[in-house]
């Protein structure tokens, strides 16, 4: 608002002198200013015009371009948010009393105005939104409308930022399409916070939200609403984008919505934006979902001693399986917070990969060629490695895969042969956690179990697909599943995306 009425002074000093000038020839700038002043009555000049003229002079406005003057109007037309009402209410906290003196020498109403604006700001009528604070250390945040309509129309703005627009309409109509083999169905949508609001008389000088569009750009970036533009580059991809950046995947889809999968394809020279939000709010999603997910074959390793050490014959390949999956997922802005398993049933079994090994030997040797993966089937990636954002405040780095929906309780198996060298509490929010060192360069960590299979401890040598604890949610979990990390050093700083390993 400051800068509207900045630049509507400067476009009126300009136009003043830019109407008079003319009638005075060979001189400066400000001598014609002060000429003008100076014949004000010849010139039938307004104390308005004195005063823009003044202003002309003091500011040296001359240096201004009819550029400059054209971006001052595209400005004020694009920002001019005064918001005009009715009626204008004396401050907050001040209270009007009729008092009954014998002193003459009394202050005029005009005069009790000037001194009441200058110690407070009057106030208008509109309505004040509380968003509640469930998180130690923050605040509680106060929104200031005119209509209590604008705050449900940016919460309405915030959810389509979240769910799919023709799924929640359907949501909202009672009509969305009843689950027959595969698919989804939302069964709850709603704020996560409490939020109250309360007709109040509020100070001008506060932020007053006049449209749902700023009030939900609040709402999903805060304050600091920061914007780049790069440009794709061959090889990108939506993901190397978002992690060369240092924003999530979710991030980037959010500030281009051209694009609607991590998997979709980038054109290489095209812009991209790069933002990070910060939630004000969290849009909670809650859906019963059916879905067919392929189970990873199994490789067993069999040892012949009559084939030389070192030797490998593939003796069976390896299939794929088929299993069809329900379960209940929690979503906090768009990320998955919670997967529940309801039910499972496989609709093809996989075929286990055969290998043969021509001799067993140092079984805490991991193999480099392949990994077993380390939970039951039926899972669901619910965080992948790279940047991701808290559900609420700035994003972090995710450094590895969290793997849920197998349920609490299920097993967690050795991704590989090994020495077991960390076991116990995780400090850092790991929570029961169990450390491989595979003999081999890599190394394996296994986050938020719930408990520990029975012999492990420290020095125990494991196998490949031998269950070593249990899924829980210790630690810093919002639900049951297994963080996995696998790992180039014995320390935690030298970790790599585990998916390629898993999948080899």
């Amino acid at each position: 608002r400051d800068n509207v009425r900045l630049y509507k002074l400067k476009i009126n000093a300009k136009e003043t002198f830019d109407s008079y000038k003319s009638n005075i020839k060979s001189k400066s700038e400000i001598e014609i200013v002060d000429s003008l002043i100076k014949d004000r009555d010849a010139y039938k000049l307004t104390d308005m015009d004195v005063e823009n003229l003044n202003y002309y002079k003091e500011e040296k406005l001359y240096n201004l371009s009819d550029t400059d003057i054209n971006e001052m109007r595209d400005y004020i037309e694009t920002n001019d948010i005064y918001e005009h009402v009715n009626e204008v209410f004396t401050p907050n906290g001040i209270e009007i009393k009729k008092v009954y003196t014998y002193h003459d020498d009394i202050v005029s109403v005009e005069e009790i105005y000037k001194e009441i604006i200058l110690k407070k700001s009057c106030t208008i009528s509109g309505y004040r939104f509380t968003i509640k604070s469930d998180t130690d250390g923050y605040d509680d945040i106060d929104i200031y409308t005119l209509d209590t309509k604008i705050f449900s129309e940016a919460i309405d703005d915030m959810i389509t930022i979240f769910i799919d627009e023709s799924k929640y309409e359907s949501y909202k109509n009672n009509s969305q399409t009843e689950i027959t083999s595969t698919g989804s169905i939302i069964e709850n949508v709603y704020v996560n916070q409490d939020i109250t609001y309360k007709a109040v008389n509020i100070p001008v000088e506060e932020k007053i939200y006049v449209n749902s569009k700023d009030l939900s750009r609040y709402l999903l970036y805060g304050d600091n609403y920061e914007e780049s533009i790069v440009k794709v580059e061959a090889g990108d991809s939506v993901e190397s984008v978002a992690l060369k950046n240092k924003i999530s995947v979710q991030e980037f889809l959010i500030s281009n919505p051209q694009y609607t999968s991590r998997d979709n394809l980038l054109v290489i020279g095209a812009d991209v934006k790069i933002s990070k939000i910060n939630p004000k709010i969290q849009i909670v999603e809650e859906l019963y979902e059916v879905v067919d997910k392929e189970t990873n074959f199994s490789t067993i390793e069999r040892y012949d001693e009559n084939i030389n050490q070192g030797t490998v014959v593939v003796t069976q390949q390896g299939q794929n399986g088929m299993e069809r999956v329900s379960q209940n997922v929690k979503i906090i802005n768009g990320e998955i917070s919670y997967v529940d398993p309801a039910g499972k049933e496989t609709i093809k079994s996989s075929v286990p990969k055969i290998v043969t090994i021509g001799s067993r030997y140092v079984p805490e040797i991991g193999s480099v060629t392949s990994w077993g993966w380390p939970t039951n089937p039926g899972y669901t990636l619910s965080s992948y490695y790279g940047y991701r954002p808290q559900v609420f405040g700035e994003g972090n780095f995710h450094s590895g895969l969290d793997i849920a929906g197998t349920g609490y309780g299920s097993p967690v198996y050795a991704s590989n042969n090994g020495e077991i060298i960390g076991i116990g509490w995780h400090r850092y929010g790991l929570g029961y956690y169990i450390k491989i060192d595979h003999h081999n360069g890599f190394y394996s960590e296994y986050g938020h179990m719930s408990r520990f299979a029975a012999g492990m401890s420290k020095g125990t040598i494991v196998e490949r697909g031998q269950t070593i604890g249990y899924v829980g949610s210790s630690g810093w979990a919002t639900g049951p599943h297994l963080h996995f990390e696998i790992h180039t050093c014995p320390n935690d700083t030298c970790h790599v995306n585990p998916l390629p390993y898993l999948l080899r």
